[in-house]
C-alpha cells in the first residue's frame, strides 16, 4: 500500500493508521464476526424479520429463535424473551426505559467486565452519570472540537495514502481505521497504542471468553493501566482531549444539588464504552453507507454536486440497514405491549432493524432514497433517553469521510472484477467488503 508524506505534527501521532498492520483486517472483518456468531454466512435475515413483524409487532421468543439461527449465551441468566418488531412497540421499550428496563445489559458477563457505564443504567443514575459526558459530544462541540481535533486530519492521512492506488477495500483501509483511531486518539493515545489498545481492550471484555483466564486478566490489567496512567497524566497537565474533558466534568444531584467529580471507573467506563461504540459501530455503517451510494449512483453523484445531501445519505442508511439491529432490555413489570401481554422477568428484544422498515411509518421502506425529506426518527442509534451518546461523532466521521472520498475519487465505482459486496449478520451487520475502483 503506497503512503504519502506526513508532516513532523502527525507523523508520530498517524503512524499506526499508515501501517499495513495485520491486525486491522483480524479485528475488522465482518466475515469472521458472522461466522463467529453462529449464523448463515449467505443470508441477509432483513426480510425475516420484515416477515415477523407484519406476522404480529410483538412475538414471544428471541429474536434468533424467531429467525430460526443458534442461540449465543448472552448471559448465564435464562429467561424467556419477546422480541418487539414494530416501530411503535421498539419506541414503547425505548421510551419507557424504568419498564423496559437497560440494567438488563448488567448481566452479560462482557458487559459486566467493562465496567460501571451508562448502557446499564437508568433513571436518575442514568441522567446524571450521562449529563456529566453530554457536552463533550453535542453537535457544536462536535463539530468545532472533534472534527478538528481528530477527525478531518485522520480521513485526509488515510485517503491521501490512497492517490496512486486504483482498487482498494475501503472497509480495512477506510472504514475500520478512521472510527478506531478517533476515538482513541480522543481519550490520549498516539502511535502504536492507537490499534493496541483496541486489541488488548477486545480481549479484556468480549473477547475474554475465547481466552485463557490468565491472558484476559492479563490484557485487564494492561488495558487499566494504560488508562490509569491517562487519568494520571491529564490530572497533573490537562491536555485537549476526552479525558481531560470527563476529569473536568461533575456530576450534578438535580435534588439536592451537589457536585462531584467522576470517579476513576467512571471514568474507565466511558473511555472503554466509546472505544466500542465507537470503533465498531461506525466502522460497518460506514462501510454500508458507502456500498448504498455505489448501488444508487445517482445518489453518489446528487453528493458529488450538492455536499449537503451527505447528512441525508447518512441518515438514510441507518434507517435502511443499520449495523447493530436490535438491542436487549429487562422487563420489570407486566405489561401489555400493542396487545401483547409482556410479563415480568423476560428479556425483550427491541428489533428495531425490523422498526426502520414498518411501513406504518415510512413509505417503500424497502428502498433505500436520500430524498425522503422529513420522516420519523430512525432508530439506528438507539432512541429514547439510551439513544447512542456518540451519534453525533459517528455521524460527523461517516460525513467527513464521504466528502472525502467525493474531493479525491469523484468517479469512484465499486470493483466488477472483485465479488459483489454481501450485506451479512444478525448482531452486528455489515458488508463482506468494500472493493472499488477509485478512479472509476
Amino acid at each position: 500500500m503506497a503512503t504519502c508524506p506526513m508532516s513532523s505534527s502527525n507523523s508520530n501521532a498517524l503512524a499506526s493508521v499508515m501501517s499495513d498492520n495485520p491486525r486491522y483486517a483480524e479485528m475488522f472483518d465482518v466475515n469472521t464476526q458472522t461466522a463467529n456468531a453462529g449464523v448463515d454466512m449467505a443470508k441477509d435475515y432483513t426480510d425475516d424479520m420484515n416477515r415477523l413483524r407484519d406476522e404480529s409487532p410483538v412475538h414471544k421468543g428471541s429474536l434468533r429463535q424467531l429467525l430460526g439461527a443458534p442461540e449465543m449465551e448472552f448471559s448465564p441468566i435464562k429467561r424467556e424473551s419477546y422480541t418487539f418488531f414494530s416501530y411503535r412497540a421498539c419506541e414503547i421499550g425505548f421510551r419507557e426505559n424504568l419498564i423496559f428496563s437497560s440494567e438488563g445489559y448488567n448481566e452479560s458477563p462482557g458487559v459486566a467486565l467493562v465496567g460501571p457505564t451508562i448502557l446499564s443504567m437508568v433513571g436518575k443514575p442514568h441522567k446524571r452519570l450521562r449529563s456529566a459526558a453530554q457536552p463533550l459530544f453535542k453537535r457544536p462541540k462536535v463539530i468545532d472540537w472533534w472534527n478538528k481535533r481528530w477527525v478531518e486530519e485522520t480521513v485526509d492521512v488515510l485517503l491521501d495514502r490512497l492517490l496512486d492506488e486504483d482498487a482498494v477495500d475501503l472497509n480495512t483501509e477506510l472504514c475500520a481505521r478512521l472510527p478506531m483511531t478517533t476515538v482513541t486518539r480522543a481519550i490520549g493515545l498516539e502511535g502504536s497504542d492507537v490499534l493496541e489498545f483496541r486489541y488488548q481492550l477486545d480481549r479484556a471484555t468480549f473477547g475474554a471468553a475465547r481466552l485463557p483466564a490468565e491472558e484476559a486478566a492479563a490484557s485487564r490489567a494492561w488495558v487499566d493501566q494504560t488508562l490509569r496512567n491517562l487519568i494520571a497524566e491529564n490530572t497533573a497537565n490537562p491536555g485537549d482531549n476526552l479525558v481531560a474533558g470527563l476529569i473536568d466534568a461533575e456530576i450534578i444531584d438535580e435534588e439536592d444539588g451537589i457536585r462531584r467529580k467522576l470517579t476513576e471507573d467512571e471514568i474507565f467506563g466511558y473511555c472503554k464504552l466509546a472505544i466500542f461504540a465507537g470503533g465498531g459501530t461506525t466502522w460497518r455503517q460506514l462501510g454500508i453507507t458507502i456500498d448504498a451510494l455505489m448501488n444508487h449512483y445517482h445518489f453518489w453523484e446528487a453528493c458529488r454536486e450538492d455536499r449537503s445531501l451527505i447528512e441525508a445519505a447518512v441518515e438514510e442508511s441507518l434507517r435502511w440497514r443499520c449495523t447493530d439491529p436490535y438491542m436487549p432490555r429487562l422487563c420489570t413489570r407486566d405489561t401489555e405491549v400493542e396487545g401483547v401481554m409482556v410479563p415480568e422477568g423476560v428479556r425483550v428484544i427491541m428489533c428495531f432493524g425490523a422498526a426502520n422498515h414498518d411501513p406504518a411509518v415510512y413509505e417503500r421502506p424497502g428502498e433505500y432514497d436520500i430524498f425522503r425529506g422529513k420522516v420519523a426518527a430512525n432508530m439506528g442509534f438507539g432512541f429514547g433517553p439510551h439513544r447512542c451518546l456518540g451519534i453525533e461523532v459517528a455521524r460527523q466521521e461517516m460525513i467527513v469521510a464521504i466528502n472525502g472520498l467525493l474531493d479525491r475519487f469523484p468517479k469512484m465505482k465499486l470493483d466488477p472484477d472483485k465479488p459483489k459486496p454481501e450485506y451479512r449478520g444478525i448482531d452486528h451487520r455489515g458488508m463482506t467488503a468494500v472493493t472499488v475502483r477509485l478512479k472509476g
